[in-house]
């Protein structure tokens, strides 16, 4: 695999002035124990050329050249650019969309970054599952080799504020950040405020929590906006840095959609700093939240939670991103039933899983990263290439149930046999390791069906016999196409 680095992970990596960071030392070492290897762009030289210190360049300079640099990296057309949506107003904004361009292209499998531009742009060209963090990369890598024995934290709980100690070191942080948060935190504990959370076996220690307030039409900017309606603010929402990169963020986040879609709430809203939150943000908008103005010192992001109040969208991902957990349900738009096995279903969709009622309902031990993620990956070897972005998937559990409680929005569909290429689509979402990916790019003559989607909501159950009466009569053994309009029974709020 070839592996792409930014300037700002090239530059800690090769300071001999500071300690090192030890999550790059281990970046180095898994590079060097799976055989996979480093790359920089040529463009790079220029980043480093606005250093003003001659001897620290010279120095840089020395050390960059251990790297292999892209051969040929491809150029960067007008035209491609205006097509990626990326701005070049400044020479670091060329050497930002040179480094992407490349991972396009197909010169490196992922581009390792700090930089939320980056990762913004990476969105907006869509390329944004081979745009990773080094947590991330992290992540990647350690699947590729040896297995992990990681179990994250997983039941969600909604408990009052004034169960845990405010002076704990979890809060820290947001302390450090907000002067006032002990005072905010007790005098809203007072009115019995609750949150979300996820704590140790004991309930008291804290791992991630999510601290919300129901409010009606609130003013939400210094200039005076207001949403109108029923709103859902998330005040605080923070995940401890020992379950960092488990999709805690992605599950919290789940949690307040399903309650607001529930409750008839019309928005859905946070206060943030972006200087210190890039990565809340970056969630958040992937979401539908948009920016809307400022209010004392912090962005106002905001979601509608009603489909129409912000317009319509023109594609049905698009629609799906702007108003999640709701989608477009129209003759336009395709719609697949997607059988899936007990065993994958149980660990794609923990909510209406066997353990979901037991006794094990709130052991985090019990279910994966893969549980926690609203963004999934399915991975198949069905022989159609039907599969289109915003297009709509009902998963059919075959053995037992024998019905449809899923619905799911396509993100992208890829037909490949490339085992570097596949990891790299889905290790944010799977816990796949590289065997178990290679057995499934093997298994069918034209390689793996790899399906990103967004879970969106989870419906009554639809019956084979129900399924039948309609008209698709089994075995259900690959994807097919379906009318939607059999699963309207099932559907709540769309």
């Amino acid at each position: 695999m070839n592996i792409l680095l930014d300037t700002n992970i090239l530059i800690p990596f090769e300071d001999t002035g500071r300690i090192l960071d030890p999550r790059l030392a281990e970046l180095r070492r898994l590079v060097d124990e799976l055989g996979f290897r480093l790359y920089i762009h040529p463009a790079q030289f220029d980043d480093i050329n606005r250093d003003r210190d001659a001897e620290r360049r010279e120095i840089f300079f020395s050390r960059i050249r251990q790297y292999a640099s892209i051969p040929n990296p491809p150029e960067l057309s007008d035209d491609e650019r205006e097509r990626y949506g990326w701005r070049q107003t400044r020479d670091n904004d060329r050497v930002d969309n040179l480094l992407l361009h490349a991972v396009a292209r197909g010169a490196a499998y992922i581009l390792i970054s700090e930089d939320n531009g980056i990762r913004t742009k990476g969105y907006r060209a869509g390329i944004q599952e081979r745009v990773y963090r080094l947590d991330q990369a992290l992540e990647l890598l350690a699947r590729q080799g040896r297995p992990r024995d990681f179990q994250v934290p997983y039941g969600i709980r909604d408990r009052y504020l004034y169960e845990f100690d405010v002076h704990s070191p979890f809060f820290d942080s947001l302390r450090e950040g907000y002067g006032s948060f002990n005072t905010w935190y007790e005098r809203s504990a007072l009115v019995h405020r609750r949150c979300w959370s996820i704590a140790d076996d004991s309930g008291h220690e804290l791992h991630a929590v999510c601290i919300y307030k129901a409010e009606v039409s609130p003013v939400v900017t210094n200039d005076g906006q207001q949403l109108n309606g029923r709103v859902l603010k998330l005040c605080t929402i923070k995940v401890g840095e020992a379950i960092q990169g488990k999709k805690i963020g992605e599950r919290l986040l789940f949690t307040a959609f399903k309650y607001a879609a529930e409750n008839g709430f019309d928005w859905v809203y946070v206060h943030t700093d972006s200087a210190r939150h890039g990565h809340l943000i970056a969630l958040c908008s992937d979401y539908g939240f948009q920016l809307i103005g400022e209010y004392a010192g912090d962005e106002v992001y905001a979601k509608p939670m009603r489909p129409g109040l912000l317009g319509e969208p023109e594609s049905a991902l698009d629609y799906a991103i702007q108003y999640y957990p709701h989608y477009r349900s129209a003759p336009s738009v395709g719609s697949h039933l997607v059988p899936i096995k007990p065993a994958y279903h149980e660990d794609l969709f923990p909510d209406i899983s066997d353990l979901s009622g037991g006794l094990f309902a709130n052991d985090p031990s019990m279910l994966g990263p893969q549980s926690n993620t609203i963004k999934k990956a399915y991975i198949c070897n069905a022989n159609t290439d039907a599969i289109k972005p915003g297009d709509l998937l009902f998963f059919f559990r075959t053995a037992d149930r024998r019905s449809v409680q899923v619905v799911g929005v396509v993100e992208t569909a890829v037909r490949t046999d490339d085992i570097n290429l596949a990891m790299s689509m889905v290790a944010k979402r799977t816990v796949y390791s590289r065997s178990q990916l290679s057995k499934l790019l093997t298994a069918g003559k034209r390689g793996a069906l790899v399906i990103l989607f967004r879970l969106v909501r989870y419906i009554e159950p639809i019956t084979a016999p129900t399924l039948e009466a309609s008209g698709v009569r089994g075995p259900y053994q690959t994807i097919r196409r379906v009318d939607a309009a059999i699963f309207d029974s099932g559907r709540v709020n769309q």
